[in-house]
């Protein structure tokens, strides 16, 4: 897996960082709070960059007549389907919480405290869908994690937003930190291969003890009492009915977006099995050259949307996944097939920063300041969630037909079909957006330059 993807404070942030004539000296900030915010940030990114990154090579091990032989055929890319249901609800029910009756910060910590006992199950279990429902279970978790320690930053930053960047940054570094670890640093430590140690149980053990670490130290965390303002379904669902009836082209963006996330689970979820099946040593930490190209995507970002607009940087970045794949059917362990599975991995950055990145500004700057939460959550919904859901479920069907057929004692692994499927997916997203959305230039929805409207 990758980064989870839970950018909509960061939306913000970025468009608060973007270039403006008013724009004035931000207000001053206590250094040390940010370093509070941006420790707590890195310790929550940590645990989950410890095994995510890792299980599909965990699963490809005891698959079929493999190691234990515990997940089928198509597993790999069906426990994707975990991460995008927890997507989909738990964090606006535990962000209501937060909201109405718990302070943030000991929220954050009980929520890490069962994402440490729910991967202390994951480690006990031997039957493939109780291993699906305990991820699933855990991302309930999870997730809310991710958008608390968003909201208790931007709370602590309410009058200094533009710091939120760098608080944001830390979780990313917090990423490659868990990458080396495991990529390198545990199988220097111990003396054994990375791919060892990537297709063990270990990763999963350090992330237990990564989420206690998160879990004690959020309880340092400034104090963050409740807003008394309570959030129900169904002033959400109202809010997202009257903004998609006032604006067609929103739905017809949102449909381009389901489209293009559905392909990325290809990678998401088969990156790091997919090096180790074919040799490159210290996988996870290879992987982590994406995450250092993100973050300097991130700070160019704000400077090509104000040069471009958003339509052509969210082009830009399905053109990214297309390269991407296409490197990766090419790819190979030496020489320059060797170079183009670097390039697919470094262009991480663009594929990530500018479609997810960049949908939500886009849609953020659709909504009225009434309907922004609800503009915010339904995109979350149609991407992380729904996106996310099909594409574990289609790559997993791809797995079984091309990399683990069932009933195979040596599995094939056809990786240039499969990629090969995911690039002609991508593409199909392009062609979508050209039809539906145009390619000409448009500063924020609805607003096209006057040399270039229709």
């Amino acid at each position: 897996m990758s980064e989870p993807v839970q950018p909509p404070p960061l939306a913000e942030a970025v468009e608060l960082a973007a270039p403006s004539p008013t724009a004035t000296t931000p207000p001053t900030v206590s250094k040390v709070l940010v370093g509070r915010l941006s420790l707590g940030m890195l310790l929550q990114f940590l645990p989950p960059g410890l095994w995510t990154v890792t299980l599909s090579t965990y699963i490809g091990a005891n698959t079929e007549s493999s190691g234990n032989g515990m997940f089928d055929s198509s597993f790999v890319g069906i426990s994707g389907v975990a991460s995008a249901l927890g997507a989909l609800a738990s964090p606006l029910l535990f962000g209501a919480l937060a909201d109405s009756w718990f302070r943030t910060e000991r929220m954050i910590s009980l929520v890490n405290i069962a994402c440490a006992a729910m991967l202390i199950l994951l480690c006990s279990l031997r039957n493939q869908w109780l291993f699906l429902f305990a991820m699933i279970a855990y991302y309930q978790f999870s997730a809310p994690a991710l958008t608390l320690s968003y909201s208790i930053s931007l709370r602590h930053l309410a009058k200094a937003k533009n710091y939120f960047p760098v608080v944001r940054a830390s979780g990313t570094i917090g990423w490659i930190i868990a990458m080396w670890m495991v990529g390198s640093i545990v199988p220097w430590w111990w003396g054994v291969p990375s791919e060892k140690v990537e297709a063990s149980l270990w990763p999963l053990w350090l992330a237990v003890a990564g989420h206690l670490v998160a879990a004690a130290y959020s309880l340092t965390l400034p104090e963050t009492h409740p807003l008394s303002r309570g959030t129900s379904w169904r002033n959400l669902l109202d809010g997202c009915a009257k903004m998609v009836a006032s604006n067609p082209r929103l739905i017809r963006f949102l449909l381009v977006c389901f489209c293009a996330t559905i392909c990325a689970q290809f990678y998401t979820m088969f990156a790091n099995l997919y090096l180790n099946n074919i040799g490159i040593k210290h996988a996870a930490t290879k992987l982590s050259m994406g995450q250092m190209v993100e973050i300097v995507c991130m700070l160019i970002l704000p400077l090509l949307l104000y040069r471009w607009g958003p339509k052509r940087v969210f082009v830009i970045g399905v053109i990214a996944w297309i390269v991407r794949y296409l490197c990766l059917v090419f790819g190979g362990p030496a020489g320059l097939p060797l170079l183009l599975v670097y390039t697919a991995i470094l262009v991480h950055g663009f594929c990530y920063v500018f479609v997810y990145i960049t949908a939500f500004i886009y849609v953020d700057h659709a909504a009225t300041p009434e309907t922004q939460s609800a503009a915010q959550g339904l995109l979350a919904l149609v991407t992380s969630g729904l996106g996310h859901l099909v594409g574990s479920l289609f790559s997993g069907a791809m797995q079984s037909v091309f990399l683990t057929p069932a009933g195979v004692d040596v599995p094939p692994y056809d990786w240039r079909s499969f990629f090969l499927v995911a690039a002609a997916g991508s593409a199909v997203s392009l062609v979508l957006f050209w039809a539906l959305m145009g390619f000409k230039r448009e500063v924020m929805p609805g607003q096209m330059v006057h040399d270039e409207a229709d």
